[in-house]
């Protein structure tokens, strides 16, 4: 007798015709927040993957590299060295537990679904542990409200969202960005992962013309990020002067160096003129 195995997957669908499709090991976790669908697989490739209303967060293999890129960019083209920073959403604490690595002070993280902080602290504790950090004051409350009412000034500022639909659709508005503008310091950075210029062009051009009413000087940049849709990544970070490398000071990460520093504003002629439009 053959004995035919049933294979699990999960499938993040991209439009009618195409879809990335993991071999699931088994599924973990499912639950409906307030604010959305979380769930939790343990994959074969990609170890453990999260997921929120069916779109990849992250994964145990890959997620070093959009932790990286959303953080050391702007900390190595900031005027000076930058010692405190607001993170908006990254509730999974990997975003902060980079700043901390990196020398940070203080560091305010504020999500606003307090299940993704309990799901990663059950399974993604080596990112949700730098909320332990005594220098990392973790909030569950809404970024935008906080944003708006906070007395507190930041280096950088960093948007650490799902896509601007649901509950991240505040996080992509020009008043969302005029209130950041408030808050930063005199060589304050505000960055924010802005999607796929392939399948997700909407949130592109959002951030980086929200941003362009804001700030005298914004600048989209890239990387690769194998489990995202396409595999290539946007981020913009907006800012009141001219970013320049801070000679010297540039140490390598596990993506992240000197020359992906420089090549990940090198852009491709199809998203400037996504910019553009």
């Amino acid at each position: 007798m053959i004995v035919k195995l049933i294979e699990n997957w999960f499938s993040e669908r991209y439009s009618d015709n195409l879809q990335l499709s993991f071999r699931v090991k088994d599924q973990l976790l499912s639950v409906k927040t307030d604010f959305q669908r979380i769930d939790v697989f343990d994959t074969y490739d990609f170890g453990k993957l999260l997921t929120i209303d069916g779109t990849v967060q992250l994964t145990e293999r890959d997620e070093f590299v959009y932790h990286e890129m959303i953080t050391m960019v702007p900390y190595y083209l900031a005027r000076k060295a930058p010692e405190s920073a607001l993170v908006i959403g990254g509730g999974d604490g990997g975003t902060a537990g980079q700043l901390i690595k990196m020398g940070f002070k203080k560091v305010v993280n504020v999500e606003i679904d307090t299940q993704v902080v309990e799901v990663c602290k059950k399974h993604f504790y080596d990112l949700y542990k730098s909320f332990e950090d005594k220098r990392v004051d973790l909030r569950i409350e809404d970024g935008v409200k906080y944003i708006k009412t906070t007395k507190e000034k930041f280096d950088l500022v960093i948007i650490d969202s799902t896509d601007p639909v649901g509950p991240a659709e505040g996080l992509f508005m020009e008043d969302f960005y005029r209130a950041i503008k408030g808050v930063l310091s005199e060589d304050g950075i505000v960055v924010t992962q802005s999607g796929s210029p392939f399948y997700q062009p909407f949130a592109l051009q959002k951030a980086h013309g929200g941003m362009e009413k804001v700030f005298t000087t914004v600048a989209s940049y890239t990387a690769f990020i194998p489990t995202y849709p396409s595999g290539f990544w946007s981020f913009t970070m907006a800012l009141d002067y001219e970013p320049k490398p801070r000679s010297g000071e540039i140490k390598t990460g596990k993506y992240f160096n000197e020359d992906v520093l420089e090549g990940a504003f090198k852009l491709p002629q199809f998203v400037k003129d996504l910019i553009k439009e």
